[in-house]
C-alpha cells in the first residue's frame, strides 16, 4: 500500500531573488510517495495527518490518495521511504478539501501544500511538538563506559518522567554544547525515538464580566475628587474650596499643592481663581503716635493718615493722599516710627463653589468614571459590564481604575448564551419571495449526482427579507440530509445571523471565526469534523471547514471584499465567491449568493447566464398588524447635502444643518440614529502651518492620525491617557509634537476627522444623548456582540462607526442615518473607488427605515453630482452598474478582463525597484515570445508605496485570461501573487 503525502512544509523550487523565472516548473502541486508499512496499513485513511521522513528530519503530512501500487512516473531504483506514523486516526481532512485543495493551488498559482494547510486543525504548528521517547524493549549497552555520561544522564531523565517528554523540554536540561548532538547519538544507537505529536488545545469557557456597587453614597462623594490622573491644577481648586474664605497666599497655594506657580497660573487663565498684585504695605508702630515731627510736615502728614486710616496700609494709597516720597517713608523708618511689609500675592477662587467638583473631574479626566457610579447608583445587585459601556462610555481600564479604589467589583462568570430549545415557525413569505425560493427550490431538486449544483445571486434592496429565503433553502437541505455553511463577511454580523439561525434550527449550529480562543476554534472544528453540526456559519475562512454530505453554501453580502484574503494575510489570496461556486461544483452543492449592492463582477456573470438572477425589489417591514410587505417607496429618502453651501452659508460645523436638525428630533422622538464615517481617530492628519510639514509614518510613509479619545482602546493598550499618533497600517504611536521637527515653528494644526471627533462632536451638541462607538479601536473579539446587543436594547441612542456598522444589522430602532463624508474613498487610484463608495453608502443607508417607524438618510458630500453618490441615493443599483460597467468596458478592466497583481517589496528601495524592473523585462519578452494577448501595466511603486519599513512596486497582467502566462513558472524569492486582486492600491 502507498500513500501519496501532501507536506505541510514548503518544498517547491523558488528562483533566488535577483534572478529570472523559471519555466515548466511543476512543483507547486508536488506530493510525495511513501510506503505504508504493515502495521499502519488496515487503519490507513484518506485525510489522515501523518508524520514522513522527509530529508534528514521529520514532518507533518495529509494522506492525499491511497494506492497498491507506486505511481507510474517515479524514477526508477528511486528508494520509498515508510509512513513514520498515523498521528490521528480520525482524518483532519475530507476528500473533498483534499480537492479544493488542488484547485486553489491551481488557481491562485500557490504551493498545495499552502493551499492545504489552510484546511488543518487550528492550532495544528502550534500544539504539535516533538516528543523525545525511549524506544520499547531497549536497553542501555551493558559497558557503562559505552554510553557518555551526559548521554546516560538524559535517560535517566527522560525515565523520571515516565520515559516521555517535549524534545524541547529535554534538550534544555542537558548540560552540554551541543545537546542536540546527545539526542542524535542516542536516537542512533536504537535508545530513543522522537515524533511529533499534537496535543488538541483545550476551549476555557465562556466568560461574561459584571460590575457590582460597593460604596455608599457618602464614600462615593469622598472618593470622586480624587479619580481619575493626577492634576496640579484639580489640587489647588480643591485647596481653594475647602479653606472656604480664608484667603491663602500663593506661596501658601503652592506649598499646600507641592506645585510650582504653573498650575495656579493656569487657573487664572481660564477665570477659575484670581491672583492678587503683590503689594507693599505701610506700618505704624507701637509707641509712634506721639513722635515730635513739627519740623517734618510731609513725615507728620503720614502719620496722621495712618492713624486716620488705621491699620496697615498700601504704599501707594499712602503716597497719593499725602504726596509723601519713597524718601519720607524712608526716613520714618530709621526714626522707628513706621515698617514696610512686602505681601504675598493672594489666591481668590473665582468658580461657583457648585462646579469646583465638575471641574476638579475635568482636570483628572475622570468623568467616564463618575458616569459609572452615577449609573450604578441605585443598583442592588450585580450589572452587566455591556449595558454600563454603552450607557457610560466607559471602557475596562474606566471599571479597573474604580474597582483599585475599592468603590466597586469587577468579576467575570462562566457564561453560556442562552440556545433556543424550540424551532422557530418559518414566515410566510411574500409574492417576491415566493418567486426566488421556488425557482431556487427547483434548482436544488434539479441536483444530480457528479452534476454541478446551482448557484444563484440573490439581489434584494436592504430589508427585502434575503435572510428568510437562505433559511427555506437550508431547512431543504437539512430534510435531505445534506449540510451547510454559511458566510458572513464581518465578525460584528456573526451575532445577529447565529441567532436568527439557531432560532430555527436550534442546537445544530455551529459558528466558528477567527476572535474565538485556539481552543474554542478547535472544538469548533473538530464538532464539525464530527458531523455534530449541520450548519457552519462564519467568515471567510468557514468555508474551508470540514463539513461533509455539503448540499448548501450561502454568501451574505456577498459583496463585501472581507471575501478575498489579502495581505498581510499569508497566500493564496483566495476569493470565497469563487472557491465556494468551486467547492459547489466538487460537491454539487446549491451556491447562493445575496446582497443589495453585487460587485459588477458577479451581477455581470448573472445578466450573463452564468449564475441564476433572482431579484427581491421591495423591502420587507414588521408593523403592528405582522410582517408586511411595502412597496419601493418604503426604501428610506436619502437627502444629498452639499458640504459647500454648508461653508458658505457660515456652517464650519463637521455636521451640515438638516442632519443636525434630524438628529434633534429622532433624540426627541426616542428613536436611534447611525453617524457612519469611514476613518478611525480624530483628525486625519497633523499639519505644520509654517513649513507644510506632514507628520508621517518613517516605517509606511503615510499620515499618522491623531487619535484623541482618552478611554479608547488604543490609548488604554499604551497605558497612556494622551493624545497619540497612530499609523493605521503598523500601528506605530508617537506624542504629537509641540514645535515643528521640519522648521521648530509652533502652528502645529490637526486637520480632517474620524470618529473619536464625530463622537465628540455629538456630545459637544447632545449631552443628554446616549452615544456609542463602534470601531476597530473600541471593538475587539466578543465586544462586536456586547456592542451590537446594547445597541438593539436601546442602551444607546446614538451609534457612531466605520465600515462595520454598515454592513447587514436589522436595527430596527433606527430612523436616521447620517454620513459625515461620502468623499472618503471616491477618489483613491483604483478601479473599484466608485464600486466601493456606491456599496457603502447604499448599506449605509439601508440601516435605516426597516421597521414601520420609516426613516431618513443624510448623505453630506463634496461631490453631490458625482454619479456613484447619485445613484445611492436614488437606490438605483441597475442606474449605477450600467454606467460603471461602460467605464470598465472602455478601459478593459473587469469584467471584462481578469487582473493579476504582481507584488515585490523590500527594505532597499533600489533593489525593489531593480527586482520590479527585471522580472517587468522578462515577462514582456515572455509575452512576445509566446504570442499571448497580455497587457501589462507597471512596474510602478504601488500606491501605499512603503508599509512596515518596506518599499513596494508591483505588475499588474491584464488580459481574457492572464493565468496562462504563469501556470507553469516559478517566480524569484519575495514575489507575492494575488489572482483578481479586489484593489489595486
Amino acid at each position: 500500500m502507498y500513500a501519496q503525502i501532501i507536506v505541510n512544509r514548503p518544498t517547491h523550487r523558488q528562483p533566488p531573488a535577483g534572478s529570472d523565472p523559471l519555466r515548466a516548473d511543476t512543483s507547486r502541486l508536488v506530493t510525495y510517495t511513501y510506503r505504508l508499512p504493515d502495521a499502519l496499513r488496515d487503519m490507513a485513511l484518506v485525510g489522515q495527518l501523518v508524520q514522513v521522513p522527509l530529508g534528514p528530519s521529520n514532518a507533518l503530512g495529509v494522506i492525499a490518495a491511497l494506492a497498491s501500487e507506486p505511481p507510474p512516473d517515479l524514477e526508477p531504483g528511486l528508494v520509498i521511504r515508510d509512513v513514520a506514523e498515523i498521528l490521528d486516526l480520525m482524518p483532519v481532512a475530507i476528500p473533498t478539501q483534499i480537492n479544493l485543495a488542488h484547485w486553489i493551488a491551481q488557481e491562485y498559482l500557490e504551493p498545495l501544500s499552502q493551499a492545504m494547510r489552510m484546511m488543518l486543525p487550528p492550532g495544528l504548528e502550534e500544539r504539535t511538538f516533538v516528543v523525545a521517547t525511549e524506544t520499547a524493549g531497549k536497553t542501555a549497552p551493558a559497558t557503562a563506559g559505552e554510553l557518555a555520561p551526559v548521554e546516560r544522564e538524559a535517560l535517566r531523565l527522560l525515565r523520571r518522567r515516565g520515559g516521555r517528554m517535549r524534545l524541547g523540554t529535554l534538550l534544555g536540561h542537558i548540560q552540554h554544547d551541543d545537546p542536540e548532538a546527545v539526542i542524535n547519538s542516542l536516537v542512533d544507537q536504537g535508545l530513543l525515538d522522537t515524533r511529533f505529536a499534537f496535543v488538541p488545545p483545550q476551549p476555557a469557557p465562556p466568560r461574561i464580566q459584571f460590575v457590582r456597587l460597593l460604596a455608599d453614597d457618602d464614600a462615593i462623594e469622598a472618593a470622586l475628587p480624587q479619580l481619575g490622573h493626577a492634576s496640579k491644577q484639580a489640587d489647588v481648586l480643591l485647596i481653594l474650596a475647602r479653606r472656604g474664605d480664608v484667603p491663602l497666599t500663593l506661596p501658601e497655594v503652592c506649598q499646600l499643592a507641592a506645585c510650582s506657580e504653573s498650575p495656579v497660573r493656569a487657573l487664572a487663565d481660564r477665570d477659575w481663581v484670581e491672583i492678587t498684585a503683590r503689594r507693599t504695605l505701610v506700618v505704624a508702630l507701637p509707641g509712634s503716635t506721639g513722635a515730635d515731627l513739627d519740623r517734618a510736615p510731609k513725615q507728620s502728614a503720614v502719620m496722621r493718615a495712618l492713624q486716620v486710616e488705621g491699620g496697615p496700609q498700601e504704599l501707594g494709597h499712602i503716597q497719593r493722599i499725602t504726596g509723601a516720597s519713597l524718601g519720607v517713608i524712608a526716613a520714618l523708618e530709621e526714626k522707628g516710627l513706621v515698617q514696610r511689609i512686602q505681601e504675598e500675592p493672594m489666591v481668590l477662587l473665582t468658580l461657583p463653589r457648585d462646579q469646583v467638583l465638575d471641574r476638579v473631574l475635568e482636570l483628572r479626566g475622570a468623568h467616564v468614571e463618575r458616569a459609572v457610579l452615577d449609573a450604578l447608583q441605585g443598583t442592588t445587585g450585580r450589572v452587566w459590564v455591556g449595558g454600563l459601556y454603552a450607557e457610560t462610555g466607559a471602557e475596562l481600564n474606566n471599571l479597573r481604575n474604580l474597582a483599585d479604589r475599592g468603590l466597586i467589583s469587577l468579576h467575570a462568570e462562566e457564561y453560556d448564551r442562552p440556545r433556543p430549545d424550540k424551532p422557530e415557525t418559518p414566515l410566510t413569505l411574500t409574492p417576491d419571495q415566493q418567486a426566488a425560493w421556488q425557482r431556487i427550490k427547483r434548482g436544488m431538486e434539479s441536483r444530480r449526482p457528479e452534476a454541478a449544483g446551482f448557484v444563484a445571486l440573490l439581489h434584494g434592496v436592504t430589508g427585502s427579507g434575503k435572510t428568510e429565503i437562505y433559511l427555506h433553502a437550508l431547512e431543504a437541505t437539512l430534510a435531505a440530509g445534506r449540510r451547510a455553511i454559511v458566510l458572513v463577511p464581518e465578525i460584528s454580523l456573526t451575532a445577529q445571523t447565529v441567532l436568527r439561525f439557531e432560532m430555527r434550527f436550534p442546537g445544530r449550529v455551529a459558528v466558528i471565526h477567527s476572535q474565538l480562543s485556539l481552543g474554542q476554534r478547535y472544538a469548533v472544528w473538530d464538532r464539525v469534523r464530527r458531523g455534530e453540526a449541520d450548519v457552519v456559519i462564519g467568515p471567510r475562512s468557514a468555508l474551508l471547514a470540514p463539513v461533509s454530505r455539503l448540499g448548501l453554501i450561502v454568501l451574505d453580502e456577498a459583496h463585501d471584499d472581507s471575501y478575498k484574503q489579502t495581505e498581510p494575510i499569508p497566500l493564496p489570496a483566495y476569493h470565497a465567491r469563487d472557491v465556494a461556486c468551486a467547492l459547489g461544483r466538487l460537491t454539487g452543492a446549491t451556491v447562493l449568493f445575496g446582497s443589495a449592492t453585487p460587485d459588477l463582477v458577479t451581477y455581470h456573470r448573472a445578466t450573463q447566464g452564468d449564475y441564476a438572477l433572482l431579484q427581491l425589489p421591495h423591502r420587507i417591514h414588521n408593523s403592528e398588524a405582522g410582517i408586511g410587505r411595502a412597496d419601493g417607496s418604503s426604501l428610506p429618502p436619502v437627502r444629498v447635502v452639499d458640504l459647500r453651501q454648508e461653508l458658505r452659508a457660515g456652517n464650519r460645523s463637521i455636521f451640515s444643518r438638516p442632519l443636525q436638525e434630524a438628529l434633534r428630533r429622532s433624540l426627541s422622538a426616542g428613536e436611534q440614529a447611525i453617524l457612519f464615517l469611514n476613518r478611525r481617530g480624530t483628525a486625519t492628519f497633523v499639519l505644520c502651518r509654517d513649513c507644510g510639514h506632514v507628520a508621517r509614518c518613517p516605517d509606511c510613509d503615510v499620515p499618522l492620525t491623531l487619535h484623541r479619545s482618552a478611554h479608547s482602546k488604543v490609548t488604554a493598550a499604551s497605558g497612556s491617557t494622551t493624545e497619540r499618533l497612530i499609523c493605521h497600517h503598523c500601528n506605530r504611536q508617537e506624542t504629537p509634537p509641540q514645535r515643528c521637527p521640519g522648521c521648530g515653528g509652533r502652528r502645529i494644526r490637526y486637520f480632517g476627522l474620524g470618529t473619536e471627533r464625530v463622537e465628540a462632536a455629538v456630545r459637544e451638541l447632545y449631552p443628554g444623548a446616549r452615544l456609542l462607538r463602534w470601531d476597530a479601536d473600541t471593538a475587539t473579539g466578543a465586544d462586536h456582540e456586547r456592542f451590537l446587543q446594547a445597541f438593539l436594547e436601546h442602551r444607546a441612542d446614538v451609534l457612531v462607526g466605520t465600515q462595520m456598522i454598515a454592513k447587514g444589522l436589522d436595527l430596527p430602532l433606527v430612523t436616521l442615518v447620517g454620513v459625515i463624508s461620502a468623499d472618503t474613498a471616491l477618489y483613491l487610484p483604483d478601479y473599484r473607488a466608485a464600486e466601493r463608495t456606491f456599496q457603502l453608502l447604499t448599506q449605509v443607508a439601508g440601516r435605516a427605515g426597516r421597521s414601520y417607524r420609516g426613516g431618513q438618510v443624510i448623505i453630506q458630500t463634496y461631490n453631490p453630482s458625482h454619479y456613484a453618490i447619485q445613484a445611492a441615493a436614488g437606490h438605483d443599483y441597475v442606474g449605477f452598474y450600467q454606467q460603471e460597467l461602460a467605464y470598465r468596458r472602455q478601459l478593459a478592466y473587469p469584467p471584462f478582463s481578469r487582473l493579476v497583481a504582481l507584488r515585490r517589496s523590500d527594505r532597499d528601495p533600489y533593489r525593489a525597484r531593480g527586482e520590479a524592473e527585471r522580472l517587468g523585462r522578462w515577462l514582456t519578452q515572455e509575452i512576445q515570445r509566446r504570442s499571448l494577448p497580455v497587457s501589462l501595466i507597471g512596474p510602478a511603486p504601488c500606491f501605499f508605496s512603503r508599509s512596515q519599513g518596506r518599499y513596494r512596486w508591483q505588475i499588474v497582467l491584464r488580459a481574457a485570461e492572464p493565468l496562462a502566462l504563469l501556470r507553469q513558472v516559478a517566480l524569484p524569492q519575495g514575489w507575492r501573487i494575488d489572482v483578481d486582486p479586489v484593489n489595486l492600491l
